[in-house]
């Protein structure tokens, strides 16, 4: 009796570490299939200290325009404006700016600002950090608040780009859709 138990006992023993084996195999085979997936999408870049793609270290900061502005779709009762028109940055530092919005109703009103960039090909080269666009603004009847908006342009800015637009459209979130899709 003790021996086709042994026997029984041997042979999950064998199977057992083979399972384990295949495991840490199939582990093993997903770092250089991990590898591959992040130089495919560019997922876990190396960054430079200051946050650039490390291909994009190397490039010198330039001089660059950031030009403001700000629109309000139609109907919405808000006043939407930069403090300042024109602000004069170099590629690579933080530039920090300032809107301010007020509600010229005598009603509670939610809104969404989306921003847009001219030239287009700049979109991709502006990385806000602090921005009130990020989510919906209630505001009272009235009320007037003042929003930082802090970013950086990137030093692979296109070289024939020394000036770039940053507006905002402001829309009016519909009652009932506040707090969604922010």
């Amino acid at each position: 009796m003790a021996a086709p138990l042994a026997s029984a006992n041997l042979a999950l023993l064998r199977r057992l570490t083979l399972a384990a084996l295949l495991m840490f195999a199939f582990a093993w085979g997903l770092i250089p299939l991990y590898r591959v997936i992040c130089e495919a999408t560019g997922l876990n870049r190396v960054v430079s200290a200051d946050g650039l793609p490390k291909e994009q270290a190397g490039l010198s900061a330039r001089p660059v325009s950031l030009v403001l502005d700000a629109t309000t779709e139609a109907g919405l009762p808000w006043q939407v404006r930069p403090l300042t028109r024109l602000v004069a940055g170099r590629t690579g530092d933080f530039i920090q700016l300032e809107y301010e919005i007020t509600n010229n109703s005598n009603r509670r009103v939610v809104g969404q600002a989306i921003p847009r960039y001219l030239p287009a090909e700049a979109a991709a080269h502006v990385r806000k950090l602090e921005c009130f666009c990020f989510s919906q603004q209630a505001f009272s009847p009235g009320e007037t608040r003042r929003f930082p908006v802090v970013l950086v342009i990137d030093k692979a800015l296109p070289a024939g780009v020394d000036s770039v637009t940053l507006g905002y459209t402001v829309y009016e979130v519909p009652s009932g859709q506040e707090g969604r899709g922010s």
